[in-house]
């Protein structure tokens, strides 16, 4: 994408002063986007902008002003598909990162470019550049099909392996009761940590398309403020403006703000979640740690 040098100005958003700096960290997830959408068509994959990402396609056309990521959610069925074909459509300058590339304890996957900067992390043999977010949508419990209860509660066990394995090695050996046996949870235990990861994604697909509500299962399991969602909310998908492109969304896209932000047309400016994240968006990562970071 080629961007108009008058998109790359200062400008006031909403009363909130919008950098050049932070203009060209947008136009950089803006191509991302492009580069994760043409992937999806190619393989008839759906995704919805979801979150903040969301929010500022409705209420600012663009991202939120105080903003600096994007955000998109798959169905589970369509994000496995996505980590199956991503090692090959994305290569340099992109990569495509997830617990299975980078040790890092994630649920959810990046798309990154290389050519610029967004250290989270000080560790160097982390790809660490500019990114936007993918993330999977489960079944969860909807009050209607009973045994999503126990499933939400495998679920939790399984993560838990992956988390904090020997917290479960110490309820065990307390005499706590697990959904799961004993046997199955050690043996899940001795797993490598992705081969846990592996276990907990294909049981979560199993149960795909089986409840009428979902959400982020670690938003299930941390009880945040981020409550589940009506799968039929997302059955039609619509496009609007964002930042001069289209981008797709759930055509009932005003349920779902409401359900996870309330009266969401009030501005609340603010810190992003990405607040403490280094951005620059004209320098690759290895060679911002290399000036800027020493080595210990």
């Amino acid at each position: 994408m080629n961007w108009k040098e008058s998109f790359l100005k200062e400008e006031i958003r909403s009363g909130f002063p919008v950098n050049e700096k932070r203009k060209k960290v947008w136009a950089v997830e803006l191509e991302l986007l492009q580069k994760f959408d043409e992937v999806c068509r190619k393989y008839n994959l759906t995704y919805y902008a979801y979150y903040g990402t969301l929010l500022g396609a409705v209420r600012h056309q663009g991202f939120i002003p105080w903003d600096d990521d994007i955000d998109v959610v798959m169905f589970r069925e369509d994000y496995e598909k996505l980590q199956a074909v991503a090692p090959e459509e994305f290569r340099e300058p992109y990569f495509f990162q997830n617990s299975y590339t980078d040790q890092m304890l994630w649920f959810f996957s990046k798309l990154r470019d290389s050519r610029t900067t967004a250290i989270e992390f000080p560790a160097r043999n982390l790809h660490q550049g500019i990114f936007i977010d993918i993330f999977p949508l489960d079944d969860v419990p909807d009050g209607v099909h009973e045994e999503f209860s126990a499933v939400l509660e495998v679920q939790r066990e399984i993560w838990y392996t992956i988390h904090n394995p020997g917290k479960i090695l110490q309820d065990l050996e307390s005499g706590k009761r697990f959904t799961l046996d004993m046997d199955v949870l050690v043996a899940l235990i001795k797993m490598d940590r992705s081969q846990r990861l592996r276990e907990f994604e294909t049981f979560s697909l199993s149960y795909a398309g089986q409840s009428e509500n979902v959400n982020l299962i670690t938003s299930e399991l941390s009880n945040d403020h981020y409550k589940s969602v009506k799968r039929a909310w997302f059955q039609e998908k619509i496009y609007m403006p964002f930042e001069g492109i289209q981008i797709p969304v759930p055509a009932k896209y005003d349920k779902i703000l409401i359900q996870s932000y309330g009266d969401y047309h009030q501005f609340v400016p603010g810190g992003t979640s990405h607040e403490n994240i280094i951005l620059e968006p004209d320098m690759p990562y290895q060679e911002y740690f290399a000036k800027f970071i020493p080595e210990h």
